[in-house]
């Protein structure tokens, strides 16, 4: 795309323009047109102009948006609406810090070549788009110094904004932050043993610096805190700052293993108006939910993933509190979600609200105790049951092994189910048997390649004789179980390949 827009700006500029040199900095050359003559000039009336830069400002929005700020201000130098469409807000919605952002390389003696963070460059980098940012989302791998000066000047430079008599080109700096991400990682396992799993969380001076920079976004919207894996007594005070500068105003918190071992953050029932929080489920406890009840909240997501502690280390929150939590807040809807390479099973809270169960999980299978636990506490809420991406692990081909009967026995249970996803191996017979069961049933995924030819079910003895040929006919090829599928979920239903498989994301959110 920058090379798109720097081709651009030569048609546009015509005799000169800008180029990326073999160190991808940019460079004014002059243009020379070896078919024009001498004479000619850059009005012939045979000329064909390109119309790039009367392109709408909803589409050059949408194009800078896919571009690295360094590519932004290439693009920028085409013409006068292009610098105009650098400015707009939906450009700046987010602006990632990482390791090499805003950086210069410097030589260390011990350490070789090092990325540092250019003081200069950030200053003036603020100075021109501070005001325009819509958020910000740090991401560091090992550079952790940069980010803390990173952090540390955003902070001062909003603060030097607010003074009365501050920096003119700081005013409204930072004013128009919603949201803020930090994704610490926490895993300084060696790069070959991609499977290791050694915890190291943050703290010290880098958690001071992001605990200013919260301090001063008093208009956050949106904040995401994941894998700090803190000690006990910094998280309990991590959020004391964002909870003073913005207790009305947060929508969307997300603090994923504020710490690894049991300790409730009770800051999270606090905020008035929070509509959506994630949340590990060692960090909440009965008072927690009893603070819960008490707000406006509408959906908790209780978050595993590979850095959370075993499931079986983690307890439960009582029935008790649970049912309080439902007779004061209705409208609240719990989503248990596992995301890990290893085994693993989400932590079941008995009488909980769930609106859905999903993993991530390649390796973790489905077993019987587990769908019968689940049914047994969510068969009136529970409405997605989804296990994404494709096993690591042999289904077994027998019919009494296979998990067809767990699948029909959630489907004839729990009746508000409206999404499932099936990657494990199933019979023909028993996706025909899904559909006609799951009378809400709105979206169904299923592997093609787990798919069995065949009709292994026993009759029941409900069945009808038309029925029971019905399924035995319809059963014996992929296109008459796609067919009669699509007529009863009333859309063109398909098997899916494995390719497609791997890109089914089920989207709770989308679902509301």
């Amino acid at each position: 795309m920058a090379t798109l827009a720097l081709r651009t700006g030569k048609e546009i500029m015509h005799n000169a323009g800008w180029v990326l040199d073999e160190n991808e900095e940019a460079c004014y050359i002059d243009i020379v047109d070896d078919n024009n003559d001498e004479g000619a000039t850059s009005d012939d009336e045979n000329r064909v102009y390109s119309e790039w830069n009367n392109l709408p400002d909803l589409v050059l929005e949408e194009i800078f948006t896919y571009l690295k700020p360094r590519e932004r201000y290439y693009a920028s130098l085409v013409c006068k609406q292009w610098r105009y469409a650098f400015y707009l807000p939906t450009v700046w919605n987010n602006f990632l810090v990482d390791d090499c952002t805003l950086t210069r390389q410097k030589y260390n003696y011990y350490s070789g070549w090092q990325y540092c963070l250019d003081h200069m460059r950030t200053q003036n980098c603020l100075a021109r788009i501070g005001k325009h940012l819509r958020g910000v989302e740090f991401r560091p791998e090992i550079s952790f110094n940069n980010i803390f000066q990173f952090m540390t000047l955003l902070t001062w430079s909003i603060k030097m904004g607010k003074q009365v008599d501050g920096p003119p080109d700081m005013k409204g700096m930072g004013a128009r932050i919603r949201s803020l991400v930090y994704l610490f990682p926490c895993n300084m396992a060696h790069a070959n043993d991609p499977e290791g799993i050694k915890l190291f969380g943050t703290g010290g001076q880098l958690l001071k610096g992001l605990k200013d920079l919260l301090s001063q976004l008093t208009d956050l919207r949106t904040l995401k805190l994941i894998d700090f894996v803190l000690e006990r007594y910094e998280a309990k005070h991590l959020l004391d700052e964002v909870l003073d500068a913005c207790c009305t105003k947060m929508r969307v918190l997300n603090i994923v293993n504020v710490t690894s071992l049991h300790c409730p953050i009770m800051h999270v029932g606090l905020f008035l108006n929070l509509q959506d929080l994630t949340i590990s489920p060692q960090n909440i406890d009965d008072d927690v939910l009893m603070l819960l009840a008490d707000s406006k909240l509408k959906h908790l997501h209780l978050l595993q993933n590979c850095y959370t502690t075993s499931y079986l280390a983690i307890g439960s929150c009582s029935v008790k509190a649970w049912r309080i939590l439902k007779r004061d807040n209705p409208q609240l809807k719990v989503h248990l979600r596992l995301e890990s390479l290893n085994d693993g099973e989400v932590v079941f809270q008995p009488e909980a609200p769930v609106y859905s169960v999903t993993y991530r999980a390649p390796k973790t299978q489905i077993h019987p105790d587990t769908v019968i636990k689940m049914v047994d506490h969510y068969k009136n809420t529970l409405a997605i049951y989804s296990y994404e991406l494709l096993p690591k692990f042999s289904s077994p081909k027998s019919f009494h092994n296979r998990i067809d009967s767990l699948m029909l026995l959630i489907c004839r249970q729990c009746f508000n189910l409206h999404t499932l996803v099936i990657r494990e191996k199933v019979s023909t017979s028993t996706v025909l048997l899904i559909a006609k069961t799951a009378k809400n049933l709105r979206r169904l995924y299923v592997r093609r390649f787990a798919t069995i030819l065949r009709c292994d079910w026993p009759r029941h003895p409900e069945w009808s004789d038309e029925f029971h040929i019905w399924l035995k006919r319809s059963c014996r090829s992929y296109d008459s179980v796609e067919r009669e599928v699509s007529q009863i979920l009333g859309y063109n239903w398909h098997f899916l390949s494995d390719q497609e498989f791997k890109t089914v994301t089920v989207d709770v959110k989308s679902e509301w």
